[in-house]
């Protein structure tokens, strides 16, 4: 993120308001836990256990067979390391057949049976880079060491909020929002194996006569666990690292109102937290990235697709096909979005962020 160099002079300016002392030191002034008093370093608490932001999603991701911790250089040559190694070869090896199996399907451009193989063609590859990036996630044990760091910063912060650390309503809304990415696609995967009702106009038979069209329910029902996983891990941590930066920004904003910059314990706790927010934003953005470039591309184009039967060809489609259709038409533009929001909640607080500091900056020249 090329934005965050621009953070780096605004904590530097602030250190020049200790040499003007305006409030009296000790006292909390409303800092929590930080105690300031004269010529006595401030007393933090101790650092309290790293947040579960997966909650109950953390077994699930054991359950999913992509949980590859073990494959770390400590563990990879044990059982647990192999098996892991054994069953996500596995499953990445299954999707992957999948997708060439839709790619491979021809059809003449812009038919219903070209757009209709699209759509799942997209859908399956967005459940493979899901796959991969749950894969990397574990292995590199990425939501640990954010937690962790998310831990130290709690430790820093001037005033407590139980509702900051509080991701119950979160993971219930998770919960809800993954639901009808099994139900249309499990849903429609049944129903069209059973009733043959892929390629639409029938002009090819290569899908329904290979062996992916009868084991589609397993495979998709393992794209839905990875993309559903996939999801919930890029959500919550952006929606983790909102939190914190908006909190800093609260925070700084009440000390520039009660004149707490001036006392050097809390300005030097400032610039630690800024630093420390400026490298946890790099380390989101350096594991995320790639996710969030790649799988919103993907499930858009579903989106078109879907888009381009339902409204192109509604009368010659089976009334139950519509109706799926429709379905995967909204989970798609929900998985961009999902894949978007993000990104765009983290800009707008890291700009708000940048603008309080210059608005600090430029009211003391």
């Amino acid at each position: 993120m090329t934005y965050l160099r621009w953070m780096y002079p605004i904590m530097s300016v602030y250190k020049q308001e200790a040499e003007f002392p305006m409030v009296e030191a000790g006292t909390t002034l409303g800092l929590g836990g930080l105690y300031v008093k004269p010529g006595v370093e401030p007393t933090q608490l101790p650092s309290p256990p790293a947040p579960k932001l997966l909650g109950p999603f953390e077994s699930l991701i054991r359950f999913s067979g992509l949980d590859c911790h073990k494959l770390r250089k400590e563990s990879i040559r044990s059982v647990k390391g192999i098996m892991s190694a054994v069953i996500a070869v596995i499953i990445l090896i299954i999707m992957v057949v999948q997708v060439f199996t839709y790619m491979g399907i021809e059809d003449k451009p812009f038919t219903v049976g070209w757009a209709e193989s699209t759509v799942y063609a997209f859908m399956a590859l967005q459940a493979l880079i899901s796959a991969i990036a749950v894969i990397c996630w574990t292995r590199e044990n990425f939501v640990s060491q954010f937690e962790d760091t998310l831990s130290r910063l709690r430790t820093m912060r001037l005033s407590t909020s139980q509702s900051i650390d509080d991701y119950t309503n979160f993971h219930r809304k998770a919960a809800v929002m993954i639901v009808p990415i099994f139900a249309v696609i499990l849903s429609t995967s049944f129903y069209s194996s059973v009733t043959n009702r892929y390629q639409l106009n029938d002009s090819s038979t290569f899908y329904s006569e290979s062996i992916v069209h009868q084991f589609s329910p397993f495979i998709d029902f393992i794209g839905c666990l990875a993309s559903s996983l996939a999801i919930v891990i890029y959500v919550t941590v952006n929606t983790a690292l909102n939190r914190e930066i908006k909190h800093f920004n609260k925070e700084l904003t009440n000390s520039a109102r009660f004149q707490q910059l001036t006392l050097p314990q809390v300005l030097n706790n400032y610039s630690k937290r800024h630093s420390d927010l400026i490298q946890l934003t790099r380390f989101v953005n350096q594991h995320l990235s790639k996710y969030g470039g790649i799988v919103p591309f993907f499930s858009l184009t579903a989106f078109v697709n879907v888009a381009y039967i339902v409204g192109s060809f509604k009368e010659s489609l089976d009334p139950v096909m519509y109706v799926l259709l429709n379905g995967y038409m909204l989970i798609s533009m929900g998985i961009t979005i999902a894949g978007l929001s993000p990104l765009v909640k983290v800009q707008n607080n890291v700009t708000t962020w940048l603008k309080l500091g210059y608005d600090l900056i430029f009211s003391r020249s």
